[in-house]
């Protein structure tokens, strides 16, 4: 079962609620593609999600860029993290939740933010952690603001960058 949330960000400093954050609950990932882009279903739907503040070396080739070492020592990484086969399948089921990088609601969310191929922009967690902090933290990703700088969780990826 997915479930659509719109969690609240309370200000410390404010003591107020700052903002909605758009956050999918429970969602089953398909398929682990490489250290940046992972399946998922979205109500009986396949999405690819473009992992923002992410941009891991490439590790199949098909693309336009090379396969490299780096590309492949992520891969396996996310694989292990996530619990999938050597070809990025899941071995039973997982879920994972879906973070968006915006004030906007899930639905709006779900329509335009959205990359190179159609694929959603967003965080991916297991169970509380942070999937896209862990792997720049685990160097297996620079942090990578082609999509935009994050707007979530800023400090946590500057703090993560300077170990």
């Amino acid at each position: 079962m997915i479930i659509l949330k719109e969690l609240l960000v309370w200000s410390t400093i404010r003591k107020e609620v700052i903002c909605p954050v758009p956050f999918i609950e429970g969602t089953k990932l398909t398929k682990l593609v490489e250290g940046d882009t992972v399946k998922v279903e979205i109500d009986g739907k396949e999405e690819s999600l473009r992992l923002c503040c992410l941009d891991t070396e490439e590790s199949w080739s098909g693309g336009s860029k090379p396969v490299t070492k780096a590309g492949q020592l992520a891969s396996k990484c996310a694989k292990q993290y996530f619990g999938v086969d050597d070809d990025g399948f899941p071995t039973g089921e997982i879920l994972v939740n879906i973070e968006f990088d915006t004030k906007d609601p899930v639905n709006v969310c779900l329509k335009k933010h959205r990359g190179n191929f159609g694929r959603l922009i967003c965080y991916i967690y297991k169970g509380i952690e942070n999937y896209n902090l862990k792997a720049v933290e685990e160097g297996w990703s620079p942090h990578f603001v082609k999509h935009g700088h994050s707007r979530m969780h800023p400090a946590k990826f500057l703090v993560t960058m300077d170990k």
